[in-house]
């Protein structure tokens, strides 16, 4: 064989086995990665067709830092644009890694001025992504229902969450290459993605503002008042046509603690609300009727324990329509006494209580009743005037919803769709007797600072001590509510207004959630909403 045979040999030798052996090292070397930015989120519209949330074009901001130029011109325009403090940009400028995040889902114009302003400086090393933003056009309005989606645009609270898989849709796909060393050889795009699905709720946002400024207004008025929630229902489907809460979350920083809808996700005693309840039941049964008398005086003793009325005041004999309308707790005692345990237990059951309701909201808690077995008389006693029992406001709201429609259980939901039915809690008689009664309530006794001309309100307000672990009933951290309807004959709407505080032992309901009751109505009687009905003349007359 010849020398240039030989040579040749030699040279495939080493194209084979040496250049093969190195080649196949530097492809092993080579790296892929596939990064997903999020499709654009389906929005979330009102019962109206209103938009609440939709997605706004944005960019996401990422650094080769391989191939940066100028990194102290790139500094000051991190700072100067992306509101970086100067020790965050030079970590993430001079990081040892090749690729790094900057920003995720800048608002559309920023992206475009770091574009821009990079160009004209000759920086180099800067990727950008065209991505998708969350945005309110409505502002905060419903922000602890809508929720709020992460940089990642995935949904971390309220119906964001719940329904992130249809609103995310599907996520684009972009195919990375690095070298040896992790920088940056190309990229592409491997799937365009799909935009997620669109979302309609039974808010309606008129309902919702009208509740959202009256909580605000309340919490700036009421001395002491920490927190607030209004409910709006359609009571003959379960629709939730408002769900207000105060302080409202702010879009752009939002607390988490304010983003959880506490009627969902807290518990309450529900006080002297309760007794429309109790009241109800003892006339499903033909036990108790209106026009019956009972004595008022105060303490009674219940198992050797008194029990007294709020501050402690006595009344004479009087009828169960007064007593409801002036909330003597002893007289429903009584009515408890007469219902009997078993009886008293199975209609709370039936009316919902110590079950979650199903409501289309994370979070959401079954409220505390405790088994059949543990309770006692006493436990009956306090539970006729709404103590030792503690309940959601969701579950309120659907309770009293139920008395409005004439006894069926609804499921309340946020999402449009057929009723369902949870079961059935009285009958339309009892119903419409209890209505008549709560009618006289707000027309001459504790609800009256909600009632409207023409609107014939009924409803039934409550006062109630909060019992912290370890403390009891703790005198100066209050719930104070009101469940209303109206028309009270055949209500349209019910509404469901709840406030605490944590300051305040002279909180109550009479200065606090009925008033509001009253302000809601009227907002929505002044957005043409709720027209007003033929005016109730003999309520003023009864009992």
């Amino acid at each position: 064989m010849g020398l240039g045979a030989l040579a040749v040999v030699g040279r495939l030798v080493q194209l084979q086995v040496v250049e093969h052996r190195r080649w196949s090292a530097v492809a092993q070397a080579i790296q892929e990665e596939v990064i997903e930015l999020p499709a654009q989120r389906g929005p979330i519209y009102d019962r109206n067709g209103l938009p609440l949330a939709y997605d706004v074009p944005a960019y996401s901001i990422a650094l080769d830092n391989y191939l940066v130029t100028k990194p102290e011109l790139l500094i000051d325009l991190l700072v100067d644009e992306l509101g970086m403090s100067r020790s965050e940009a030079t970590a993430k400028v001079y990081r040892t890694s090749y690729f790094t995040w900057l920003a995720r889902a800048v608002d559309y114009e920023v992206g475009r001025r770091v574009q821009e302003r990079a160009r004209n400086l000759g920086i180099k090393g800067l990727i950008f992504f065209d991505t998708w933003k969350r945005a309110y056009p409505q502002g905060p309005l419903a922000l602890a229902v809508l929720g709020v989606v992460g940089v990642d645009g995935s949904g971390l609270a309220g119906v964001e969450l719940l329904f992130d898989e249809a609103l995310s849709g599907r996520p684009r796909r972009v195919r990375v290459l690095r070298g040896p060393s992790g920088q940056l050889y190309d990229l592409w795009e491997e799937d365009p993605g799909a935009a997620g699905e669109p979302l309609y709720l039974t808010l309606d946002a008129r309902i919702q503002w009208v509740c959202e400024q009256e909580i605000a207004r309340g919490l700036a008025t009421y001395a002491g008042a920490d927190r607030g929630f209004a409910l709006v229902m359609d009571p003959r489907t379960g629709e939730v046509l408002a769900l207000a809460h105060g302080p409202s979350p702010d879009p752009a920083h939002p607390d988490p603690e304010l983003l959880s809808p506490w009627s969902v996700t807290r518990v309450f005693e529900p006080g002297s609300m309760f007794k429309a309840l109790v009241g109800l039941a003892a006339f499903d049964q033909g036990l108790v009727g209106p026009d019956d008398t009972f004595s008022g005086s105060s303490p009674i003793l219940v198992g050797g324990v008194p029990v007294r009325n709020a501050r402690g005041q006595s009344y004479p004999t009087m009828t169960f329509r007064r007593a409801m309308a002036d909330s003597v707790n002893t007289v429903l005692v009584q009515v408890a006494q007469k219902l009997g345990i078993d009886r008293a237990y199975d209609y709370f059951v039936r009316m919902g209580f110590g079950v979650k309701t199903g409501i289309e909201l994370p979070g959401e808690v079954s409220g505390i009743m405790n088994p059949r077995d543990r309770w006692t008389a006493l436990d009956l006693a306090v539970a006729a005037f709404g103590q030792g029992i503690a309940v959601t406001g969701i579950q309120l709201g659907a309770a009293f919803a139920a008395l409005a429609n004439g006894g069926t259980l609804l499921r309340p939901r946020l999402l449009p769709g057929p009723v369902e039915v949870r079961g059935e809690v009285a009958s339309a008689a009892a119903c419409r007797t209890m209505r008549e009664v709560l009618g006289y309530v707000v027309n001459v006794g504790t609800g009256t600072p909600a009632s409207v001309p023409g609107f014939d309100v009924g409803g039934k307000s409550g006062t109630a001590e909060v019992a912290l672990p370890g403390q009891g009933y703790v005198s100066d951290h209050v719930t104070t509510g009101m469940a209303a309807f109206f028309p009270w004959e055949e209500p349209d709407y019910v509404i469901l207004v709840v406030y605490q505080t944590e300051r305040n032992s002279e909180f109550w309901s009479g200065w606090t959630a009925v008033p509001s009751v009253g302000e809601i109505v009227r907002g929505m009687a002044a957005l043409g909403i709720a027209r007003p009905y033929s005016p109730t003349t003999t309520l003023g007359r009864s009992g």
